[in-house]
């Protein structure tokens, strides 16, 4: 009698040699039977390919600008409110500067007493009564005090603070009666009728974006999309990201866009021809990618180099040519040299059943 070790390693090799030889010889009875793999296939076809380039972008103002004084003093005068809307050249705010207007009327008394001055020495030298020298040391003194004219004219002027464009302003930072300086925050002006949005994209696109093209937007807020176009690219490529940027304009007369929104942009790239197959059909392997091409019942394996992506389908660069006929279904039951049967309807029933 054996003991039971025995009789469980001789049922194990029993299981091993029928796991092993049995489908061995029905595969050979299916060979000899000349049966064939059933798939469904397409075919490489020429499309008019649109592709859109999607990015996402921040808004900024067209021109913006954060105001500030230009000396330290108190503030006279506001002549603003928050938000308000204002014209180039417009008077914003007032500090005070009766010093500088005084030193300015005081100048200008100066002037014009030197000039009484000049006409009356050169009245003189007429008569031979007066000497050149006294009219050229008049006429020098005249000169500077113009000069100090202007100077005290600028800082008079530095008192006043005007709106260097037209825009919308922000929140009020400062209040009657207090002291700032030059780096004291006053409020901010945007010009927002037109917004700038600036976006990456990646290297590959630099041939395909260019100034005109039409962009759509969207934002979160808002259901109905924003057209602008591109008016700008950078003219380098970051060396890290291998990406460019691009800056697009968008009208925003309703003023729905406020600079720091979040978009997500679409690039529209202009419409081409194109040889496209089923995106099932790819087969990727590390960095490569191929495609199981029919020729004649037979399976080939081609490599190809693929392109843009469309819903559905990849644009095929290299590695087949157009009506080439290659798998879309059944792709994993298949090998190089494998003979397949093609009856795209029957197989489509057959996975129809199953779903």
């Amino acid at each position: 009698m054996f003991n039971k070790p025995v009789i469980g390693i001789l049922l194990l090799l029993v299981a091993m040699m029928t796991y092993v030889y049995w489908p061995a010889g029905d595969l050979s009875a299916q060979r000899r039977g000349g049966s064939a793999t059933l798939v469904k296939t397409d075919v490489a076809k020429e499309v008019i390919l649109k592709d859109n380039i999607s990015a996402l972008g921040t808004t900024q103002a067209n021109e913006s600008v954060t105001l500030t004084a230009q000396s330290t003093d108190r503030v006279s005068d506001i002549y603003f409110d928050d938000g308000d809307k204002v014209e180039k050249g417009q008077l914003l705010l007032a500090l005070e500067h009766q010093e500088e207007q005084a030193l300015v009327q005081e100048l200008e008394i100066k002037i014009a007493e030197h000039k009484r001055q000049l006409l009356r020495l050169q009245d003189l030298k007429k008569s031979s009564a007066t000497a050149q020298s006294a009219i050229d040391t008049q006429t020098s003194l005249l000169e500077t005090t113009q000069a100090q004219l202007q100077v005290a004219k600028i800082r008079l002027q530095e008192k006043f603070i005007h709106a260097p464009f037209t825009g919308q302003l922000g929140l009020r930072q400062i209040s009657p009666g207090q002291l700032v300086t030059n780096d004291t925050k006053l409020t901010s002006l945007d010009d927002i009728n037109k917004i700038k949005v600036e976006f990456q994209l990646p290297e590959r696109y630099l041939n395909r974006v260019e100034q005109g093209q039409k962009v759509t937007a969207t934002n979160i807020a808002y259901n109905t999309p924003f057209i602008g176009q591109v008016t700008a690219i950078s003219s380098r490529v970051d060396s890290v990201s291998r990406a460019f940027t691009a800056r697009a304009i968008f009208d925003n007369q309703d003023n729905k866009l406020r600079p720091g929104m979040l978009l997500q942009v679409q690039v529209e790239t202009q419409a081409a021809q194109a040889m496209v197959i089923p995106e099932s059909a790819i087969i990727p392997m590390n960095q490569n990618h191929f495609v199981y091409k029919v020729v004649d019942n037979k399976v080939a394996r081609e490599q190809v180099v693929i392109g843009r992506r469309a819903p559905g389908v990849v644009e095929v660069l290299s590695g087949l040519t157009l009506g080439d006929e290659v798998i879309t279904q059944g792709v994993v039951k298949v090998r190089p040299g494998s003979e397949v049967k093609t009856d795209n309807a029957a197989l489509s029933q057959s996975t129809a059943k199953v779903n």
